[in-house]
């Protein structure tokens, strides 16, 4: 079943976030209302749940190292009436992406960490990084949905 779009215009939300775990409680209450708005499926909205979870929790824990100066800017934005869009941006010293291990290579199927952007990247229609990897930008596709 395909979302039914009627005029929406685009919406932007833009949240900034203290550097503690704690913070993390911010994406229920996004999620909820992105829910609410386009109509999303359970299943859909738990895989959106789960990146944005990864996604903030690393930029709180790897980017930012809970240093209460800095700060995580989360935001949302609706594009082109099907594409869902969020970002989250840290104030860490950056990395590379492409050189996060791969969780589900032999040596590390056990491993009990480093699954965050692996499982971004399997539950979003597309993972952008930028700013020397503090900021992702994660695209879902409401036709998924």
């Amino acid at each position: 079943m395909y979302p039914t779009f009627i005029d929406i215009e685009p919406v932007t939300q833009k949240l900034v976030l203290e550097s503690k775990l704690k913070s993390v409680e911010a994406v229920d209450e996004l999620i909820s209302k992105v829910r609410e708005e386009y109509s999303i499926s359970e299943d859909y909205c738990n895989d959106i749940w789960v990146v944005l979870n990864e996604a903030v929790s690393n930029a709180i824990k790897h980017g930012n190292k809970f240093d209460p100066t800095k700060k995580v800017r989360l935001s949302f934005e609706s594009k082109v009436e099907r594409f869902l869009s969020f970002k989250v941006k840290d104030e860490g010293r950056g990395f590379d992406p492409d050189k996060v291990p791969d969780p589900t290579s032999p040596s590390r199927i056990y491993e009990p960490n480093g699954r965050g952007i692996f499982l971004m990247r399997k539950l979003s229609h597309q993972v952008t990084f930028s700013d020397d990897g503090r900021c992702v930008e994660m695209i879902f596709d409401l036709f998924k949905s």
